[in-house]
């Protein structure tokens, strides 16, 4: 499993066409934003694709400027405890 968040920052005459944009692709959540164009998005590996895929298509949309990677979690499970 792969969980990534990233900044989006895209142009902010574009922000609603990018913010619809983005929720359109699988594992994608959008947890905050502004008009000025930036956004906060969390994304998970999906079943057709995987995080990585998603981040990198995110560059190809319309009136994004760039993302940029803030963190990443990348385990076999979420739930799994992490041994010392």
């Amino acid at each position: 499993m792969n969980i990534c968040s990233l900044v989006v920052h895209a142009k902010p005459e574009q922000h609603q066409f990018v913010h619809a944009r983005l929720e359109e692709f699988p594992g994608v959540e959008i947890h905050g934003g502004d008009d000025s164009g930036k956004f906060i998005v969390t994304v998970e590996d999906a079943e057709s694709v995987s995080a990585a895929d998603t981040m990198m298509a995110f560059n190809s949309v319309e009136g994004v400027i760039s993302s940029t990677l803030i963190y990443h979690y990348g385990g076999d499970d979420l739930d799994e405890e992490v041994s010392k």
